[in-house]
């Protein structure tokens, strides 16, 4: 749901938006590009105890930050859940929670084609208590580059041995207490600019939508790349979802309010319906917020609904075919169109613009009906769609009417 998976998203409409994972266009110049030979990329990923004894280095102290980076990196080779977790902060829950998403992440994009390395190297010591170290996670899938994403994570003392624990960040707080912005060293421009548009932006979302939003914590990050290592994911620009934190780079600092639009949609949508919307309805409300909530020149924030026919003309000059209901629910983020968001969008803006906001609403609150599914968006599709479904027809009647109504309206 919920991120800017850049490469799918090059040359369609959604320009200007977070696209890919949640959200999101952006340009990765940050990533390195690696050959199919690169060291890092093997068919069953890397093998690194057995690199310490090709190249004939002693073994290293067990327990030693230098022995944990060894077990992290052969946890994710073997898609080893509890030994990659045994080396995360427990006491920072959010990024626990978001390292547990992380290699279940790992595993979901090799089960899809992908092939997933990481390699955890130059642990810096601070002092004896802390430091910090490189992960490195390189990608690869057929027909696009190989990527290699980089992050620096904090590595911390946790009784014998060492455990990750997230980015050294700074943070500031808004003055309600629900946002929460963190952000590197340096970067406090950025985040004071991200502080105000989410406050803002949230502000005008709980009044239009009735949102009563719990705390939103946001990472920002000076890069595409950090992002990216974060997730993991080839290409990210942001990324957003259920009970992890929204994450933004800030390396085109123009676009943070479209950024925010498009991401605290997700947000907002997922505390609407228990986040049991599926992809293409959040992709899709998601891109037709990102263009029609805009901040004027004189600070304020306005809602031009006009704009959604605008993105929707490109979106049919792209092209003229428009996927029915029943398609979008066999789609996720692999998708080469990345029609959850085109069509997802063309599907948003038919039903506000023929039926009004409050029958969204109405559809989007009956999804709150059905249990959390604590599990990322793109691994409950096959559960989620079906209620996305019922939700739709209890409210605008069959899927294939609405579908073919849809399709009856755009040919206009």
């Amino acid at each position: 749901m919920k991120r800017n998976y850049v490469f799918m998203l090059l040359g369609l409409f959604i320009l200007g938006l977070l696209v890919g994972g949640c959200s999101k266009e952006t340009k990765q110049a940050d990533g390195e590009k690696f050959t199919e030979t690169n060291k890092y990329e093997t068919d069953a990923g890397p093998n690194n105890n057995q690199k310490e004894e090709d190249k004939g280095i002693p073994e290293v102290q067990e327990g030693s930050p230098d022995w944990v980076m060894l077990q992290i990196e052969k946890a994710v080779e073997d898609n080893d859940i509890d030994s990659f977790m045994h080396y995360q902060n427990k006491e920072n829950p959010i990024f626990y929670k978001e390292q547990k998403r992380w290699i279940e992440e790992a595993i979901f994009k090799k089960k899809q084609g992908y092939k997933l390395s990481v390699d955890v190297s130059n642990f810096m010591k601070e002092d004896d208590t802390k430091g910090t170290v490189f992960f490195k996670v390189t990608m690869a899938f057929t027909g696009a580059e190989t990527m290699s994403n980089l992050v620096s994570y904090q590595m911390i003392k946790a009784g014998d041995s060492w455990v990750l624990n997230d980015v050294p960040f700074e943070k500031i707080t808004s003055e309600s207490g629900i946002i929460t912005v963190y952000y590197k060293k340096g970067e406090e421009e950025p985040a004071n600019k991200t502080l105000t548009d989410a406050t803002d932006i949230v502000d005008y979302y709980a009044k239009m939508f009735n949102w009563k939003p719990e705390p939103i914590s946001i990472k920002i990050y000076p890069t595409n790349s950090e992002v990216s290592a974060t997730v993991p994911w080839m290409m990210l620009g942001g990324w957003n979802e259920m009970g992890e934190s929204l994450k933004l780079t800030t390396n085109t600092s123009s676009q943070i309010f479209k950024y925010l639009a498009h991401e605290l949609t997700h947000k907002m949508v997922s505390d609407i319906t228990k986040d049991n919307a599926t992809i293409y309805i959040q992709e899709g409300f998601a891109s037709y917020l990102g263009v029609t909530i805009t901040r004027g020149s004189d600070g304020k924030i306005s809602y031009d609904h006009q704009k959604a026919f605008e993105n929707s003309k490109k979106a049919l000059e792209a092209s003229k075919s428009i996927k029915t209901i029943g398609e979008l629910g066999k789609i996720d983020y692999s998708d080469p169109e990345a029609s959850m968001y085109r069509d997802g969008s063309l599907l948003s803006t038919y039903l506000i613009e023929t039926h009004g906001m409050d029958s969204f609403q109405e559809m989007l609150r009956y999804l709150s009906k059905f249990e959390y599914i604590d599990k990322r968006s793109e691994h409950k599709m096959d559960i989620v769609h079906p209620l996305t479904v019922e939700a739709i027809e209890k409210v605008y009647g069959s899927a294939e009417k609405v579908s073919s109504d849809m399709k009856n309206y755009y040919s206009k």
